[in-house]
């Protein structure tokens, strides 16, 4: 492995190694087809931006680019493959930002999602849903004004972003915060790449997401893409549970062997690291391969 972050260090990571860094309309079909949002410049949603809060924790208040997503489910499409033969098509009303409640940035403008189910890799095996989300930028930028630091904080999410895809650097030293936000610190990042599917591109990885100090166990893996269109206007957001073989079911400790595990965690998160860097895309279900041919399908096409 070329280089790596490790859980309370900063070390640059190298593209393909591992960071370790401390209404509605249903679709069933193989192909599935979505619309993105209109897209309204962000000057109006610039940080000195307010609207009026009323009594309580939150602005209930929301901006029409916040809450309108009048196309239709058939400008977006993307090939399954054989992942499954089955996705189901939504588009979702906007939710709140709810600041007292976690993760942080929890608010969704209205947008469209997918999930599918993919088979089960063994009897008495599930695997949770893929999901795949398409939001407008300036709605993703709408539903904080009136939150300068959440607003900030969103801008910041946007445009490193587009800067990673731009430079597309070989190292990253940092957490990705990714959209929607998961719930978890990000203590590990593996098979790292970058994408490009018809309108856009964006970074995948394989990562870990935890609060606590504990062994990491096979379904506890999620393949994550975040990707923009190349004009700006749309951000793609795409994830999938995996299992691996590679790792523990479970993993049961002692009070003693628990304070050993501690010790020495940040040399445990870069040996799962190392395991999971070298693994092949079949190493991993779903296949890796598949889930990128799916992303590397994917299909945005305004009127």
């Amino acid at each position: 492995m070329n280089g790596w972050v490790a859980w309370g260090l900063s070390l640059l990571l190298p593209v393909g190694s591992i960071a370790v860094v401390g209404g509605d309309c249903l679709l069933g079909f193989g192909r599935a087809i979505a619309q993105p949002a209109p897209v309204i410049d962000s000057p109006e949603f610039s940080e000195s931006s307010s609207i009026g809060r009323p009594p309580g924790p939150y602005v209930l208040q929301l901006s029409d680019v916040a809450t309108e997503f009048p196309l239709s489910l058939e400008q977006v499409r993307f090939e399954p493959g054989p992942l499954t033969d089955s996705v189901q098509g939504q588009r979702r009303a906007a939710r709140p930002y709810r600041p007292d409640q976690p993760p942080y940035l929890n608010g969704e403008p209205s947008h469209l999602v997918y999930q599918f189910q993919v088979p089960s890799p063994a009897a008495g095996i599930a695997v949770p849903p893929g999901t795949l989300k398409i939001y407008s930028v300036s709605g993703l930028r709408a539903m904080y004004v009136g939150y300068r630091q959440e607003l900030q904080a969103m801008n910041r999410v946007i445009n490193g972003l587009r800067t990673i895809l731009t430079q597309r650097p070989f190292y990253i030293n940092r957490p990705i915060t990714v959209l929607p936000p998961v719930l978890g610190d990000e203590v590990l990042r593996s098979q790292m790449e970058y994408l490009r599917f018809g309108e856009g591109s964006g970074l995948r990885f394989v990562g870990v997401y935890k609060y606590d100090v504990s062994p990491i166990l096979s379904n506890e893996l999620v393949y994550i893409f975040q990707g923009l269109t190349t004009d700006g206007r749309y951000y793609v957001s795409f994830s999938q549970p995996l299992l691996t073989s590679v790792l523990p079911a479970t993993a049961p400790l002692t009070a003693d062997q628990y304070d050993a595990f501690v010790a020495e965690y940040e040399t445990y998160l870069r040996r799962v690291a190392q395991q999971l860097n070298l693994q092949d895309s079949n190493g991993f279900f779903p296949n890796l391969t598949l889930l990128d041919n799916l992303v590397r399908s994917l299909r945005i096409q305004p009127r």
